[in-house]
C-alpha cells in the first residue's frame, strides 16, 4: 500500500512530519484568543444545483448546527464569484444576454440584487469574471459584434445610485480575471488575436478610465488581492506581487516539483498573516483528487494535508466517506484548519473537518452537512 505523509514544500528542502489524531484538542492560537474562543461560521453548500447557507456555532472543542436560521435565501449555483472579507458577489447567466448579480454581505446579512445587460437587447454575450468595491460591482464580458468579431468590456455598476448607473469600459483584449485594490480595478487580459500573451489593465475606479497596461508575458492564470492590498499574479512556475499603489513588481520563483499550484484554485481565503488556504490538485501526494493546502507567501512555503496522514482508512472510507476536498478555510479565533469535503456515496452531501494545523496536525471534530461545502465565512 502506498504511504502518504504531510509535506512542507520549501524552496530548498522537503520536510516530512508525522501526525496523530486527537479528540477534544483546545489550543491557544498565539493571537491572544484563549482556548475555546466562541466563533460563528456561515457555510455555503451546494445541493442539486442550488446554493444555500447554514449557520454553525463553534469553539475550541466542538462545532454544531446553529439554532438560528440563515437569512441567506437559496439561489442557483453562480457561474463565478468574488469574495472580499465577509462580502461575496455572485454572477449567474440568465440567458444569451442577461445576467443576475447578488452582492451579499454575510457580516450583516444585507443583499443587493440586480439584473444586468437587459439594455443590450437581443445579443450574444459571455461574462468572464466579477469583482466589487464598497460602492461598485464590475463584470468583465465579451459581446459578439459580428460572426468573426467580439468586443470586450468591463461594466462598472454604481451601487450607490438609485438606478444602478453603469459605464461600459472597452478593452482591446479578452478579459480573464478581475480583482480590486487601492481604488483600482485590475483586469487580467489575453491577446488571443496576435501574441497570445497576457497583460494587466488598470482602471481608475474614480473615473472608470484605463490608466495603464502592464505586459505579463505568457501563461498568467489568475489575479487575487492579498491581505496587504497588493495584487498577486499567478503562473505555474512563479507568482508576481504587484504593489497596487506604485505598481512595483516583485517576482517569486518556485523550485521545480514544489510549486504551490494555487493557480487552479478559486479560493481567496487568507488568514491575518497572509497565508492562502485552498484545495490543491494532489498529484503524487495523495490518492484523493484535491487535498487541503496552505501557502505562506512570506516564506514561500506550502503545507499539504493528505487525508492519509491524519485519518485512518476506516475513517476516510467508512466514517466520513471522503471523495475529495471542495473548500478550505481557517478559524483564526481557535487556530483551526477548516476542510470541506464531498462524500463518495453519491448522496450529494458532505462534511466539515476541523484540524489543528502543522507542525502537529490533529483532528478536532467532524460535522455532517446537508450539502457539499462551497465556501465558508468565519466571524
Amino acid at each position: 500500500m502506498k504511504t502518504y505523509n504531510l509535506y512542507c514544500l520549501l524552496l530548498v528542502c522537503l520536510v516530512v512530519s508525522s501526525c496523530s489524531k486527537t479528540e477534544g484538542v483546545s489550543v491557544d492560537d498565539g493571537k491572544g484568543n484563549p482556548p475555546g474562543t466562541e466563533a460563528s461560521y456561515t457555510i455555503l453548500l451546494t445541493s442539486g444545483g442550488t446554493l444555500k447557507s447554514t449557520l454553525l456555532d463553534a469553539n475550541g472543542e466542538r462545532v454544531a448546527l446553529s439554532p438560528t436560521e440563515s437569512p441567506f435565501a437559496a439561489i442557483p449555483v453562480p457561474d463565478f464569484t468574488y469574495k472580499e472579507g465577509t462580502t461575496i458577489s455572485m454572477y449567474r447567466s440568465g440567458g444569451s444576454c442577461i445576467g443576475d448579480i447578488l452582492r451579499y454581505d454575510f457580516g450583516d446579512g444585507s443583499p443587493q440584487e440586480l439584473t444586468v445587460f437587459e439594455d443590450l437587447g437581443t445579443c450574444s454575450l459571455t461574462a468572464y469574471a466579477i469583482a466589487h468595491s464598497n460602492n461598485a460591482v464590475y463584470v468583465a464580458f465579451g459581446l459578439e459584434e459580428t460572426s468573426k468579431e467580439t468586443g470586450y468590456f468591463v461594466r462598472a455598476i454604481d451601487l450607490d445610485s438609485a438606478e444602478f448607473d453603469f459605464v461600459d469600459v472597452p478593452l482591446d483584449k479578452k478579459p480573464m480575471d478581475l480583482t480590486y485594490a487601492n481604488d483600482r480595478l485590475f483586469v487580467l487580459t489575453l491577446d488571443e488575436e496576435i501574441t497570445n500573451e497576457n497583460a494587466l489593465s488598470v482602471l481608475d475606479a474614480g473615473t472608470n478610465t484605463l490608466t495603464i497596461e502592464i505586459g505579463l508575458g505568457y501563461d498568467a492564470h489568475r489575479i487575487i488581492t492579498n491581505v496587504d492590498g497588493n495584487v498577486i499574479i499567478s503562473y505555474d512556475e512563479l507568482h508576481t506581487v504587484l504593489n497596487s499603489e506604485t505598481l512595483a513588481e516583485q517576482y517569486v520563483n518556485y523550485q521545480t516539483g514544489k510549486e504551490p499550484n494555487f493557480v487552479s484554485s478559486e479560493s481567496t481565503h487568507f488568514d491575518e498573516e497572509g497565508s492562502l488556504y485552498y484545495a490543491m490538485e494532489s498529484g503524487d501526494f495523495s490518492m484523493y483528487p484535491l487535498i487541503p493546502a496552505v501557502y505562506n507567501f512570506s516564506e514561500n512555503l506550502t503545507t499539504l494535508y493528505a487525508y492519509e496522514n491524519f485519518l485512518t482508512e476506516a475513517e476516510r472510507d467508512l466514517e466520513y466517506k471522503i471523495e475529495t476536498t471542495t473548500m478550505v478555510g481557517f478559524d483564526g479565533k481557535n487556530g483551526y484548519l477548516l476542510i470541506g469535503y464531498k462524500k463518495l456515496d453519491g448522496s450529494g452531501k458532505g462534511g466539515l473537518l476541523r484540524i489543528k494545523p502543522a507542525p502537529e496536525p490533529a483532528v478536532i471534530d467532524n460535522l455532517e452537512l446537508d450539502g457539499i461545502p462551497y465556501d465558508i465565512i468565519v466571524k
